[in-house]
């Protein structure tokens, strides 16, 4: 008898938020944004859209777009302009018999531990008017850690880090002002 030992799989993030709303994201799209974090001195911001599927109050985030050469990226600013973004999104709805579908943001920030500035949530409040589907997850990617929010109604919630597995990678537990969550 042959036995094959299979490498351990890394486990997924897994974030929770009030009301009992989990979110997973899958390694593979963990990987992807956190190789755009901007280490260097003068590394442009970097963001895409977050691709999933909405299962009861739940998220499962399977897929991103990373930037393309349409997107504003300065220093301290990031704007999705590229409509390729859109047409992954359309794709992955198509390819998934409309059960993949946008289900978030991500950008990073040029600091360690990343917080929502003016702009994240002004720029959020647009996307919560516009979003009707369901909760959408606003992800900052920093240096060192990410900053994750779930927005619903006009209402971004904090994350509550729920992976113990996963402890090197530090997820922000408060707002940006450490006050109450933003509401437009």
């Amino acid at each position: 008898m042959r036995i094959v030992q299979l490498a351990a799989r890394r486990p997924d993030l897994i974030l929770s938020f009030a009301r009992d709303t989990l979110v997973v994201v899958e390694n593979h799209v963990i990987d992807a944004v956190s190789a755009h974090a901007q280490t260097g001195r003068d590394a442009a911001e970097a963001g895409g859209i977050l691709i999933g599927s909405y299962r009861g109050r739940h998220i499962d985030i399977c897929e991103c777009t990373v930037p393309m050469p349409a997107d504003r990226r300065l220093r301290y600013m990031f704007d999705r302009l590229d409509t390729g973004h859109d047409r992954a999104a359309k794709e992955a709805w198509r390819k998934s018999q409309r059960t993949e579908t946008y289900v978030g943001e991500w950008h990073t920030h040029p600091e360690d531990y990343p917080s929502p500035s003016g702009l994240d949530l002004r720029t959020w409040s647009n996307v919560m008017r516009h979003h009707r589907e369901g909760p959408v997850l606003f992800l900052i990617v920093g240096r060192r850690g990410y900053w994750a929010g779930l927005g619903c109604r006009g209402t971004v919630l904090p994350t509550q880090y729920a992976d113990a597995e996963k402890a090197e990678i530090h997820i922000a537990c408060q707002t940006p002002s450490g006050t109450a969550p933003f509401v437009s």
